[in-house]
């Protein structure tokens, strides 16, 4: 873990979520913008949170503020450290671009983030999906397939809000309600 420094402390609301560990996964939308938010508001809740990321995730978002946001350095690369082995209670990815999607119910495993998902459901861990996308793209026939198989695989998908012909992430308190009442009776 990288140093507590004080700008990256958060205040703690509530033990909900204590001693979960969430794997975050960052994929290639503008949605990522809200992904140190988003692990900050876990972090509120007493999770631990680690960033992994795509390389199209980082067009949209710096390292340093998952750095911030999560208070853990962050995996970008597939390296021989086996930090593609999931250690990690959970895995959520969000946002979920239909490309990695996609990988995911095909079973291909070619970065941080789809080889991450790959050993968690391998592990059957449990694993969500927040798809972020323009809606044309959210409707897409072959995607709207995959999101069928969701059940069959052990995904949960957090639905999208719907508007300005986005499939736009949920509103963050949102998706961590829907994480603290899946897990309010997970202590380790």
């Amino acid at each position: 873990m990288v140093e507590e420094i004080q700008d990256r402390q958060v205040e703690i609301i509530s033990n909900s979520l204590e001693k979960l560990s969430i794997a975050l996964c960052v994929t290639g939308g503008i949605a990522a913008i809200e992904s140190p938010k988003l692990a900050r508001q876990f972090r509120r809740h007493s999770a631990s949170v680690k960033a992994y990321v795509t390389e199209n995730a980082l067009k949209f978002i710096g390292e340093a503020s998952l750095v911030w946001g999560t208070n853990q350095p962050i995996v970008k690369e597939l390296t021989g450290n086996s930090e593609h082995i999931c250690l990690e209670d959970i895995v959520l990815v969000a946002p979920a671009t239909l490309n990695t999607t996609d990988k995911i119910f095909l079973g291909i495993a070619d970065n941080p983030v789809t080889t991450l998902v790959a050993s968690a459901l391998g592990q059957k861990k449990p694993v969500y999906l927040a798809p972020t996308m323009h809606l044309s793209l959210y409707n897409n026939p072959v995607f709207q397939e995959n999101l069928k198989k969701s059940d069959m695989y052990g995904i949960k998908i957090i639905e999208p809000r719907i508007g300005e012909g986005k499939a736009k992430i949920p509103y963050l308190k949102e998706i961590v309600k829907i994480v603290i009442d899946d897990f309010k009776d997970y202590k380790k």
